[in-house]
């Protein structure tokens, strides 16, 4: 009898045991299933895999972001999805990396910070993210470079800006006003180095004539012409100093807009020459 009671508490006690284990299996099992089961993608769109309902409010499921069971294309938590994917490209002239408003040129045009750049880098204007050629805020840019030259039309420009004052152009010094030249209507000035204008010198003595210059009024040096004329007017190639007279050098000189100068003139006279005394 004794044996047989011990026999039914070890059997009453292991059915317990196998009846624990079996009900652990099928909660585990359930639990997995539950999990795997929830959300379903059912033509593209997220639902709940029991109800088919589609999941309300964003919800992430295989790195794709949904909207209300659809995939989400726009602004969400400070990024940009596509498609409910993070984008890289360019979307409503914004440039995003990973969904992030990034910094890159794509496709020819500088984006800053996720948009079409407007401004000076690296010494080069940029509008719209693109170099710039064309008048910005008054000055002129071609190829995002500030214009420094003479143009087709006439007008001079300085670091971009149409010039006002004296500049250099082709080694001469030229004075503009709003980019054109200004008309030259002063007359340039000779300038007699030694500032004497009359000479006696004594017949057959060597003569020198005088280092004459010239400059207009913005101190160009331009070219002096002179011709020499003896006693009787007429045009001689030079002073003969063995024969007595009077000779005149006319000094003239005109600028690159034909504005002429006072002429000088200078006067020698050549002594006549002194008897040999027998």
């Amino acid at each position: 009898m004794k044996n047989y009671k011990q026999k039914l508490i070890k059997s009453a006690t292991a059915f317990a045991l196998g009846a624990s284990v079996i009900t652990s299996a099928v909660v585990a099992v359930d639990t997995t299933a539950s999990a795997k089961t929830t959300y379903k993608v059912s033509h593209g769109k997220l639902i709940n895999a029991k109800s088919h309902k589609l999941i309300a409010g964003f919800k992430t499921y295989q790195s794709v972001l949904y909207k209300n069971g659809k995939k989400f294309t726009g602004v969400y938590k400070g990024k940009y999805y596509k498609d409910g994917t993070l984008f890289t490209g360019v979307v409503t002239k914004t440039y995003y990396k990973k969904g992030v408003k990034a910094t890159a040129t794509v496709k020819g045009v500088y984006y800053k910070q996720g948009k079409p750049f407007t401004g000076e880098l690296h010494n080069k204007f940029y509008k719209e993210g693109k170099p710039f050629t064309g008048e910005y805020h008054n000055v002129l840019f071609a190829n995002g470079k500030k214009i420094h030259c003479a143009m087709p039309n006439g007008k001079y420009y300085v670091n971009g800006v149409l010039a006002n004052g004296i500049y250099e152009l082709n080694g001469v010094q030229v004075e503009f006003k709003k980019g054109k030249v200004v008309v030259d209507k002063t007359s340039p000035v000779i300038i007699l180095e030694t500032g004497k204008t009359v000479y006696k010198i004594n017949n057959g003595q060597a003569f020198t004539a005088p280092t004459v210059t010239a400059k207009d009024h913005l101190g160009n040096s331009i070219e002096v012409a002179s011709s020499i004329t003896n006693s009787e007017g007429k045009t001689v190639e030079k002073i003969d100093t063995t024969v007595a007279g009077t000779y005149t050098i006319v000094y003239t000189a005109k600028d690159a807009t034909s504005n002429k100068a006072n002429a000088i003139l200078v006067s020698v006279e050549v002594k006549k020459a002194t008897p040999v005394q027998k």
